[in-house]
C-alpha cells in the first residue's frame, strides 16, 4: 500500500483555528513549475506551524492552484494543499514493474527519463487525448482536469474573498503576449491605470489560463481573450504583492517567495534532459536579477523621498504627474527569498507518489533552515 499524503506529518492540525488570530500575518509568492510545486505545500506548512498566517497570495501555473488552494481552504490550510497534491500523485501505470530487478530490465528501461512514466497520464491534473485522427490539426496533447480537482476541494466564495485573502495569479495573453493578474481584490482598491490587473470573480477557469502550458494544454478562453501559462510572463508574481500592500504591511510583514527552480545546473544528456532544462530556464526569470532591480529602485526612491522633505511646497517637480506615483511607492523591507535546493534532473514532469512525498518534506526542511539561518520572523 502506498505511503497516504494527507496523513499530518508535522501535528499542527489540532492547534489551528481559523477564529484564533495569527501570530505573524505573511505574504506569499508561488512559481510554477509543474510538479515541483509541492515543495511550496512544505513550505507553507512550516510557514504555519510557526503560527503564521498567509494574508496576500500570488501563484503561477502550479502555483496559481497552490494560492487558489490557500485562499480556499476551509480545514488546516497545510492539509488542504496536502489532499491537493494527494489528488495529484500517481502510481506507476505499469505495477509489474517494480517486481521486477532492475539488472534484468533491458538498458533502456533504466534511463532516467524511464522514472517519469506516471507522468503520462495524471488524472487529477490532465488525460491525454485520444482523437489521433486529428492529429495534423492539433494545438495541445492533453485536456486538463485541475479546474474539476479545485472544485470539488475548494470554497469558492471563501477564494472570491479578499477580506479573508488577497488572491492573484499571472496568465500570458496568447494573441498580445502580455501579463494578465486576475484577482480578488476589487478595482477600487488596485493600482491605477494598470490594465494588467483583471478583478474577476474568481473560479477554477482562471487558475487554469494561469496553467494552460502552451502545447501541453489548449489556451483557456476568459471574456473573449486566450491565455496560456503564466510562467510565460511572469513566473513570480512579486508586483501583485509590492503594488497591493498597505503602509503597514509594506514596512513590517514578510514577504515569502517560494523558488522551486534552479538557474544552474549540468549540461542535460538526452533529448528529455534538454527539453527539461529548456523549460526549467523559460521559467526562472532571472529571479534573482530582478530581486537586485527592485532593492536598486527601492534606494533610489528613498533618496528621492528625502529630497522631497526639503523641497518647497511650489517647487516645480511637484507638479509632475509621475511625482505623486513616487511618493506613493512602498518600501518593502522583509523580503525573503527561499531556495529549494532541488536537486539537478528533479523533473516538473515527475507526478509520482514517492517524489511528490520526498519534495513535501523538503520543501518543509528547506524552508525551516532558511529562516532559522535568517534569525526571527
Amino acid at each position: 500500500m502506498s505511503t497516504q499524503i494527507t496523513n499530518e506529518a508535522h501535528g499542527e492540525a489540532e492547534r489551528w483555528s481559523g477564529d484564533k488570530p495569527a501570530k505573524q500575518k505573511f505574504g506569499l509568492v508561488l512559481q510554477g513549475g509543474g510538479a515541483l510545486g509541492a515543495y511550496e505545500a512544505g513550505a507553507v506548512e512550516y510557514l504555519y506551524s510557526q503560527g503564521m498566517e498567509c494574508a496576500i497570495v500570488t501563484g503561477a501555473s502550479a502555483g496559481a492552484m497552490n494560492a487558489a488552494a490557500l485562499a480556499g481552504a476551509t480545514q488546516y490550510p497545510p492539509q488542504v494543499l496536502r489532499k491537493l497534491w494527494e489528488k495529484l500523485a500517481v502510481d506507476s501505470p505499469v505495477p509489474f514493474l517494480p517486481k521486477i530487478p532492475v539488472p534484468f530490465l533491458p538498458q533502456w528501461l533504466t534511463r532516467p527519463w524511464f522514472n517519469y512514466i506516471p507522468s503520462l497520464l495524471v488524472p487529477g491534473m490532465y488525460r491525454p487525448r485520444l482523437d489521433v485522427w486529428n492529429l495534423p490539426d492539433w494545438t495541445y496533447i492533453a485536456k486538463p482536469t485541475m479546474g474539476k480537482t479545485l472544485e470539488g476541494l475548494l470554497d469558492w466564495n471563501q477564494v472570491r474573498d479578499p477580506g479573508h485573502m488577497r488572491l492573484t495569479v499571472s496568465a500570458s495573453g496568447v494573441e498580445d503576449g502580455t501579463v494578465a493578474y486576475f484577482t480578488n481584490i476589487p478595482a477600487d482598491k488596485l493600482p491605477p491605470e494598470q490594465p494588467e490587473y483583471q478583478p474577476v470573480r474568481f473560479g477554477p477557469e482562471h487558475v487554469q489560463a494561469s496553467g494552460s502550458f502552451p502545447g501541453g494544454f489548449p489556451w483557456t478562453t476568459i471574456r473573449d481573450r486566450a491565455y496560456w501559462d503564466g510562467g510565460l510572463t511572469d513566473n513570480t508574481p512579486l508586483k501583485p504583492i509590492l503594488d497591493n500592500l498597505t503602509e503597514d504591511e509594506a514596512a513590517s510583514m514578510p514577504i515569502y517567495m517560494i523558488d522551486v527552480n534552479v538557474a544552474a545546473a549540468p549540461r542535460p544528456a538526452s533529448l528529455y534532459g534538454v527539453s527539461q532544462r529548456m523549460l526549467e530556464l523559460l521559467v526562472s526569470n532571472r529571479l534573482r536579477s530582478d530581486l537586485d532591480t527592485a532593492a536598486s529602485y527601492t534606494r533610489f526612491i528613498s533618496v528621492l523621498k528625502q529630497a522631497d522633505e526639503q523641497l518647497p511646497s511650489d517647487a516645480p517637480v511637484r507638479k509632475e504627474p509621475e511625482w505623486d506615483e513616487v511618493m506613493g511607492f512602498q518600501h518593502v523591507r522583509r523580503i525573503h527569498l527561499i531556495d529549494m535546493k532541488k536537486p539537478a534532473g528533479d523533473s516538473a514532469g515527475d507526478f509520482s507518489r514517492q517524489s511528490i512525498l520526498r519534495r513535501i518534506s523538503a520543501g518543509y526542511d528547506q524552508t525551516r533552515a532558511a529562516l532559522e539561518t535568517a534569525g526571527p520572523f
